[in-house]
């Protein structure tokens, strides 16, 4: 490989393993039975907005870390 090929082909690799990576825990995250809709969306959004951080989180503490639950029913 070239140099300047060599890089742009491996920059390649690592954006698209990245982007399926996104993709495959946003699924994981819609698909999920533990979440009720709100607290889907709110995953989704945060690993949208905050890719790396968001999946981490997700993987790392599960669906509600720290035990956390989101309600419709705010009394």
């Amino acid at each position: 490989m070239d140099g300047i090929f060599g890089w742009n082909l491996l920059a390649i690799i690592v954006g698209v393993g990245y982007l399926a990576l996104i993709f495959w825990v946003v699924s994981r995250i819609l698909r999920s039975d533990e979440l009720n809709e709100l607290e889907r969306w709110v995953w989704v959004i945060a690993v949208i907005c905050f890719p790396l951080v968001g999946s981490i989180v997700w993987f790392a503490a599960g669906p509600h870390p720290f035990g956390i639950r989101i309600t419709r029913d705010l009394r």
